[in-house]
């Protein structure tokens, strides 16, 4: 008899569901989008039932796909987008919208955090740098500006809202309040830290953490009657993505590393040793990962849709190149989309290292940038144009400057690094990958499969089941790698002075985005 086990992973745009074997393979998925709503151009949030019906739906098309009898799915598991509030009264019922991770409300409280020393005086306890929209900044910006919303509430993570929904159990693990409130060592909530944040009086909407491969509940009979998912079938606790997403692609000892070039651009490392292992202060994260490890974590707020906002604005004529290659071609089944990046890539790999003098930076998120600086009003830029440039040049600057924003997270981390497991969907693109591996200095490999974060989230519900014995034998029995690129030094030499002015750039626009952030708001 084969045994199943189901990953959620709760996106910040797409849910999904994904059922997995023991050997990591993906049977069959299920995903429902969920729109963003932005109330100001600094604000994003999700209506919470909407999240919930897609997460419903998401499971049931998984199901129905997959040919799989219910008896033999063994456990499921959980994760998601980290950070913002995803609150609940106590019926369990949503309080008003999710503020998402990418909101920028309380951008300038954690301006101030920074300027004050506040970020500093908790961080060897937490490891933890705030952004804009960290559950701590957010929580502060709740209690200053609306108290009514935290009476009777539980604050909730995305993963942590779905697992209520299948068990009724409000409960969450280690990773997610990681980014806020705990202490690295102890792995629970530390009361010096929440005094920090002038939230220690509001500790009551923080829910119970428990082990990441802890027992959360069991599907209820009404969950399971909107699912289609066993009723009484194991669901354990799971962690955010950060940390699940490195699971699904085999980060398990400690230097292991991995880049997700997707929605973000996550960088992370394992440590052993979470006290020691903060480097550089107040910024960045250290999360709670396997039962033995942490993962020191950088995370780019804004990763591919740099290049969707690129396409949106000015793709126009690469798609109409890219349907003309198409029809030419006599290939009229290859589907648009694909086509198009298959184009896109022909187009980057024309134009020389350095895109002829042309440097983006990437800093598209409306909550600003958190890492490896944190700053709510970084705001993007094209450096060194002049009349000669092309659209060409300014699509590779794009795809080096996501590379070269990941290359400042990884070489901010002080711990050695040799090769980097690439996920998200710029894995998918061969040209890109090797932009990174000659960008990086290091060995690229891109593991198989694509639902990385659901394949960490079937892997906590294998450990918690006991379908493995350890975090090292499911990694050794469910990640496997398909594809790897190596540097080429010349090339790497040629990034490393762009990467030199790429940071000289972005330290010095850190006053002159405020000023104009300033002159924004003064015009409205």
């Amino acid at each position: 008899m084969s045994h199943y086990l189901i990953g959620i992973d709760a996106g910040t745009s797409v849910i999904k569901a994904a059922l997995f074997d023991l050997e990591g393979n993906e049977i069959h998925r299920g995903a429902r989008n969920v729109p963003i709503t932005n109330p100001t151009p600094t604000q994003a949030e999700e209506n919470m039932e909407e999240v919930w019906v897609a997460a419903t739906e998401a499971i049931q098309q998984c199901l129905q796909g997959s040919g799989v009898a219910a008896k033999d799915i063994k456990a499921l598991s959980l994760t998601g987008q980290g950070d913002g509030t995803w609150m609940i009264d106590k019926d369990g019922k949503p309080i008003g919208p999710a503020i998402l991770w990418t909101d920028g409300r309380a951008g300038a409280l954690v301006d101030q955090w920074y300027e004050d020393g506040t970020v500093t005086k908790q961080f060897q306890l937490s490891g933890t740098g705030p952004y804009a929209g960290t559950s701590t900044a957010v929580l502060r910006w709740l209690k200053d500006n609306r108290p009514e919303s935290l009476e009777g509430a539980t604050q909730l993570w995305c993963k942590d809202w779905i697992g209520y929904g299948l068990t009724g159990v409000a409960k969450t693990d280690p990773s997610d309040p990681s980014l806020g409130g705990i202490d690295v060592v102890t792995r629970n909530y530390n009361d010096e830290v929440l005094d920090t944040w002038g939230i220690l009086d509001i500790k009551d909407v923080l829910p119970e953490i428990i082990p990441a491969a802890g027992l959360l509940g069991t599907v209820t009979a009404e969950a399971a009657g909107l699912t289609g998912l066993p009723e009484g079938l194991p669901v354990y606790k799971g962690q955010m993505d950060i940390t699940a997403s490195s699971l699904g692609v085999g980060v398990i000892n400690p230097g292991d590393c991995m880049a997700v070039v997707g929605t973000a651009g996550i960088v992370t490392v394992a440590t052993d040793d979470p006290a020691n292992a903060t480097d550089p202060e107040d910024v960045g994260w250290m999360i709670p990962h396997t039962d033995k490890t942490s993962i020191r974590a950088m995370g780019m707020s804004c990763c591919t849709p740099n290049l969707d906002w690129f396409l949106r604005e000015f793709g126009a004529p690469f798609r109409a190149e890219a349907e003309a290659m198409r029809i030419l071609g006599g290939d009229p089944d290859r589907s648009q989309g694909a086509l198009l990046y298959d184009y896109l890539d022909r187009v980057v790999s024309s134009v020389p290292v350095g895109s002829n003098g042309v440097i983006f930076h990437g800093y598209l998120s409306p909550g600003g940038e958190r890492a490896p600086f944190t700053k709510a009003d970084a705001r993007g830029s094209f450096s060194g144009l002049n009349m000669s440039h092309t659209r060409a040049d300014m699509l590779r600057a794009v795809y080096e400057g996501v590379a070269l924003g990941i290359r400042d997270c990884l070489d901010s981390i002080p711990i050695p690094v040799d090769v980097v497991r690439m996920s998200g969907g710029g894995a998918n693109s061969p040209v890109w990958a090797q932009i990174f591996a000659d960008c990086l200095g290091r060995k690229i490999v891109v593991p198989a499969g694509t639902e990385f974060g659901a394949k960490g989230a079937a892997i906590v519900a294998g450990i918690g089941s006991g379908e493995f014995a350890s975090y090292d034998e499911a990694a050794a029995q469910t990640v496997h790698m398909v594809r790897e690129y190596t540097p080429n030094p010349e090339n790497t030499a040629k990034y490393d002075k762009f990467f030199a002015v790429y940071r000289k750039i972005r330290v010095a626009m850190l006053d002159i985005w405020g000023d104009l952030a300033e002159a924004v708001r003064a015009a409205e």
